[in-house]
């Protein structure tokens, strides 16, 4: 499974250095966070380090208004009913203009948002992926599904998703997903689960699968073959939320809290808990190692008081990025039980790491995995008593 890096606000020179290290890399583009003047040079310095571009339109909520994305010429500014019953042709035009100016190999096809999936959601997606077919463009064709919160937790309505997107004709699937109470981290095991087996229906027909607006839970994804989830330096690119595309700036922004990610915890920690981990001997449980161990972080265990060290907001997600980079590489393994195996195992190793730190008050606060640890659980056994038998199989080809 692949890392991409999903565009947010301040993530341009992020993702260039980035790629100069990993040698490369795919970033998915968000007008609303780049001026139509600056998207192809960007577009020019990511493929000058050898990086791919796809461009997600975010026509996820067209009745809202977010001033950067109607700068586009694709964006429509009325006739929206239209629009709603499957009159694409104009958008798709637009799209494939802007895709050829910047050089992605592949289309990615808007989508709205829904939350009930039946044969008149269905017809709006053909209506979509038939408008491509009317222009010739030479794209690989990946179609985008948007799923809210009620969609996702409804497991009949998963069932049928799957069962209309083997009859797309397109090569894969872009998903995102609202998370249920507006959360980073899902506690809900259902709405895992589901993820779990929409990624895992959507490979069986032999299409290629990205979630976007992912976090490090999103891991799990590996038992279902995924082929990349998509991340970036904010929360707001970490998981998808309807608000951010009616406004420009996240609270988020303005916050700047400094947070260390600690993969074997699966946790971010605030650096003013790492100063406590250091003055009772712990810190050093927190430490990367390995593949995952960088610069960016190296800062915060050379022996000085972590606060004092200079680590920066930018360190902080620098270093996000390349653990989370490193943990989907080394998550799929040869075989579906090695990939099963390998999630529980991390989950298990997780737990007595945190369990430990817990019990000294070292905590990661909203965004600690210990109570997520038991829903990802719950969803992978699932998982695995409904596709051990035909994942296992498939696995080789998928």
């Amino acid at each position: 499974m692949d890392l991409y890096i999903q565009m947010g606000h301040g993530v341009q020179k992020i993702c260039l250095e980035l790629f100069k290290q990993w040698g490369g890399g795919t970033i998915i583009l968000s007008p609303m966070n780049i001026e139509p003047k600056q998207i192809e040079k960007f577009s020019a310095d990511v493929r000058k380090v050898n990086g791919n571009i796809l461009l997600d339109s975010q026509l996820y909520y067209p009745r809202k208004f977010q001033k950067n994305l109607s700068k586009y010429e694709y964006w429509p500014h009325d006739n929206i009913t239209l629009l709603e019953s499957g009159n694409f042709d104009t958008i798709i035009a637009h799209l494939v203009q802007l895709n050829q100016s910047v050089g992605s190999s592949i289309l990615l096809l808007p989508s709205l948002s829904a939350n009930h999936i039946d044969a008149r959601w269905n017809g709006l997606q053909k209506s979509i992926i038939t408008s491509a077919s009317k222009v010739k463009h030479g794209f690989d064709v990946y179609h985008t599904i948007a799923l809210g919160e009620k969609a996702m937790l409804d497991e009949e309505q998963i069932e049928e998703i799957v069962n209309y997107i083997e009859e797309w004709d397109v090569s894969g699937i872009y998903i995102v997903c609202e998370h249920p109470s507006n959360k980073y981290l899902v506690d809900d095991a259902i709405w895992v689960s589901n993820q779990l087996s929409l990624v895992a229906g959507i490979k069986r027909t032999g299409k290629k699968v990205i979630v976007g607006y992912s976090n490090h839970q999103q891991l799990c994804l590996a038992a279902a073959k995924c082929d990349a989830i998509a991340s970036g330096n904010f929360r707001n690119v970490r998981w998808f939320q309807p608000e951010h595309f009616e406004t420009i700036d996240s609270d988020e922004q303005s916050r700047r809290a400094k947070w260390y990610y600690c993969p074997q915890a699966l946790t971010e920690i605030k650096i003013t808990f790492l100063d406590i981990a250091r003055r009772i001997s712990l810190l050093s449980a927190l430490k990367t190692e390995g593949k995952m161990e960088n610069s960016y972080s190296d800062m915060l265990f050379s022996g000085a008081l972590p606060s004092s060290t200079g680590y920066s907001e930018r360190d902080s997600f620098m270093h996000y990025l390349w653990c989370l980079k490193e943990q989907c590489r080394s998550s799929a393994r040869s075989t579906y039980k090695e990939t099963y195996d390998a999630q529980m195992a991390m989950l298990e190793t997780a737990e007595q790491i945190l369990t430990a730190l817990h019990e000294k008050r070292i905590r990661g606060q909203d965004r600690d995995f210990l109570d997520i640890i038991s829903i990802n659980e719950a969803a992978l056994s699932v998982h695995n008593m409904t596709y051990q038998f035909s994942l296992s199989r498939e696995w080789d080809t998928l």
